[in-house]
């Protein structure tokens, strides 16, 4: 199984070193990991440069992150795809366990695991006491999590680039509505970074207004796939 890695990058100076660090360090390595610059303002661009050997940087005008992802998605040559957010890491033993997971069963599409949230080392402590994170490991149905077969992916098809702030929450409600096969595994394979800048965090209503938008569009989608006669 070939892997590819993909990340989409925007303003991600601070954090896009160790992101991509935690990707090149895997203790089973991907194939292949692509960037995708969205436009990036800040230093991303010459923090890319010093990787340009061992990661492949396309740059875009800033068209959004799943946009982004996309243009990641149609250069990818794996059988199987799995993200990472510039602001994130993975465990290294990550692709190890999915891939692991993944080919056990030939009947699953995808796999999960798990995400343990911290709060970003560089923030001073009255800031990091504003973030509620969970002391245990939380259940990670989140891209950085996943690892799926790429036929798998291209059925559910591509991220929603209407999405601005919830694009993965609307390709899951799809992947549901379309009955993905997938398992969660207990095991920590992410570590989500939570800082000032989070997309969450700055976006809040659009990602509301988006998550109500992705909800409707699953149930009507669900609705259609339902065979005739059922009353579920």
């Amino acid at each position: 199984m070939r892997i590819s890695a993909i990340m989409a990058a925007y303003n991600a100076g601070p954090y896009i070193a160790e992101a991509l660090d935690s990707m090149l360090s895997q203790t089973r390595p991907a194939d292949e990991i692509i960037v995708v610059d969205d436009g990036s303002t800040d230093e991303t661009a010459e923090v890319l440069r010093r990787y340009a050997a061992r990661v492949t940087v396309l740059s875009q005008q800033n068209s959004g992150p799943a946009h982004a992802l996309n243009v990641g998605v149609s250069a990818a040559q794996g059988d199987a795809f799995a993200f990472l957010d510039a602001d994130d890491l993975w465990v290294p033993e990550k692709l190890e366990i999915q891939v692991a997971a993944l080919c056990s069963d030939p009947a699953l599409e995808a796999v999960f695991g798990a995400i343990q949230q911290f709060v970003s080392p560089e923030l001073d402590a009255a800031t990091a006491r504003t973030f509620a994170i969970p002391d245990a490991p939380q259940p990670g149905i989140s891209k950085t999590a996943m690892l799926i077969h790429r036929c798998a992916f291209l059925r559910i098809g591509p991220f929603d680039e209407r999405q601005t702030a919830a694009d993965f929450v609307d390709w899951y409600a799809r992947a549901s509505g379309l009955g993905l096969r997938f398992r969660v595994l207990p095991q920590v394979v992410t570590w989500r970074r939570q800082h000032r800048d989070n997309l969450g965090r700055r976006r809040r209503a659009d990602q509301h207004d988006e998550l109500l938008q992705s909800l409707k569009r699953a149930l009507d989608l669900r609705r259609a796939n339902r065979k005739p006669g059922s009353s579920t």
